[in-house]
């Protein structure tokens, strides 16, 4: 007889107990607690995946707010350009962008040959464009000196067009005629 039999025999009540909990157990393990790991490793998954969702949705948050506060300091500043650059009106465009053009070209000793202007609706906005085109001749140090001051003027004015040419020769050289196209912007609508 070989000796697991002698023990089992001899120690019958003692060992057949003991093979009936280990039955038990292993039974447990395999019907509770293998399942039940497996739930949990899933749930543990599942919560990995949350809080990546949730670190997502905290990021989007911040995007949308910063792109929310971006946009409200935007409107902010345009109303302010709007009330503060921007000429209020046709009369007060015409006076600040006429008149300056001919008080600068006067101040840099350029002789104003003539001018034209009008104002016209801008596609898609409220804005109106005021438009002067002035001919002017002088030497072209004056001419530099004028166009630096019209920008760099505090007031809103924007040069979109320059056209130098020869105008005639005179005693003290060559003058130069230079067509301007200088631009503005005011509300249409009443403010």
């Amino acid at each position: 007889m070989s000796l697991w039999r002698r023990v089992l025999s001899e120690r019958r009540v003692l060992v057949v107990p003991l093979l009936t909990v280990l039955a038990i157990n292993v039974l447990v393990l395999a019907l509770a607690v293998f399942p039940l790991q497996r739930s949990v490793a899933g749930d543990e998954d599942r919560a990995n995946d949350v809080k990546l969702a949730l670190a997502d949705a905290r990021r989007t948050e911040r995007v949308a707010n910063d792109t929310r506060l971006s946009k409200q300091r935007a409107d902010e500043e345009l109303k302010r350009f709007y009330a503060e650059v921007l000429p209020a009106s046709h009369a007060v465009a015409r006076d600040l962008l006429y008149l300056q053009v001919s008080k600068l070209s006067r101040e840099h000793g350029l002789k104003f040959e003539s001018s034209s202007f009008e104002p016209e609706p801008v596609d898609g906005s409220s804005l109106m464009r005021f438009r002067v085109d002035v001919s002017l001749t002088g030497d072209y140090a004056n001419i530099r000196k004028f166009l630096y001051r019209i920008e760099t003027a505090e007031e809103f004015y924007i040069i979109e067009g320059v056209k130098l040419g020869q105008a005639s020769r005179t005693e003290g050289g060559t003058a130069l005629e230079v067509v301007l196209q200088v631009a503005t912007y005011y509300s249409g609508a009443a403010r």
